[in-house]
């Protein structure tokens, strides 16, 4: 008997044993960083628009370029620039139908897609370099003639919000506000919402032990100081609504509103155009009424 409890004593010893390196191998291999990032869509050879664009190729090392595009009013000056950050799946050629709107009301909209995505080349597997890709960018065009001195916003959509969170935190000092759309608390909290992309709907207690949250956005929405605005619709079926509100219990009260909507995953812009606009304008000229 003493001989059988033994056995029994050392097989769960090697099973916590084996689940424990298992999952410190999943994470520090950054396995769930290639899954996040990696998208089926084909992209594009040559951006089809009818806005007034310039593009741009940011080099981060011998085998990675970013391509950026800043799209112009057809105003002689704009009212500011919007820095956008996209979704998991959105492109530019595929954002381009949310600048419509920005652009014909004035402003200018500057956006890029992270790496191995879009027209932009390298290999989008760690988290931490993507962040870093992002910080660059933005310190970047800032320096631009057409986007120095003047207003600018950052806005971020679904993933792009955890990119938005960040940013904003990183470099309050040169923006006016923030605004994020469909956004999540953070990525452990959206990884259990898709535990089944890992097999584990069953096991969603074990995701957070899985993913690096290079991109927390519950602690860095606490350190923006300038306006924020969160967006979130009560039937979103993509980033369920109860994460965008955690995401709002977390900030700082003071300069942060929660915008209550309804329709689909980030379709704002489109279904309160006007009310949408005018949250922005008020937040590039804080005494718009």
């Amino acid at each position: 008997m003493r001989k059988f409890g033994k056995i029994i004593k050392g097989s769960f010893v090697i099973i916590i044993t084996v689940l424990l390196l298992s999952t410190l191998c999943i994470r520090f291999s950054r396995y769930t960083d290639t899954i996040i990032y990696k998208t089926n869509d084909v992209g594009y050879d040559t951006l089809k628009t009818v806005f007034t664009y310039e593009e741009y190729y940011f080099k981060m090392d011998d085998h990675t370029k970013i391509h950026g595009v800043l799209f112009k009013t057809d105003t002689i000056h704009s009212k500011g620039t919007i820095f956008h950050y996209a979704g998991k799946g959105m492109h530019l050629q595929t954002s381009l139908k949310y600048y419509k709107t920005l652009l014909s009301r004035g402003f200018q909209v500057f956006s890029f897609e992270r790496r191995d995505f879009g027209k932009s080349t390298g290999s989008a597997d760690n988290s931490r370099i993507l962040k870093e890709d992002a910080l660059f960018v933005f310190d970047e065009i800032i320096k631009h003639e057409d986007v120095i001195d003047k207003p600018i916003i950052i806005w971020g959509q679904s993933l792009g919000g955890a990119f938005a969170v960040m940013n904003a935190a990183e470099r309050q000092e040169n923006i006016r506000g923030l605004i994020v759309e469909g956004t999540f608390s953070s990525f452990p909290d959206i990884g259990k919402v898709y535990a089944n992309a890992l097999h584990l709907e069953n096991f969603k207690w074990i995701v957070p032990l899985l993913m690096n949250n290079d991109f927390p956005a519950e602690k860095e929405i606490k350190r923006i100081t300038k306006p924020v605005l969160i967006i979130h619709s009560t039937v979103d079926t993509e980033v369920p609504y109860v994460l965008g509100k955690k995401l709002y219990e977390a900030s700082n009260k003071s300069n942060t509103e929660f915008w209550k909507i309804q329709g689909k995953h980030i379709r704002g812009i489109f279904d309160y155009e006007d009310e949408y606009i005018k949250k922005i304008e008020k937040m590039i000229t804080p005494n718009t009424n």
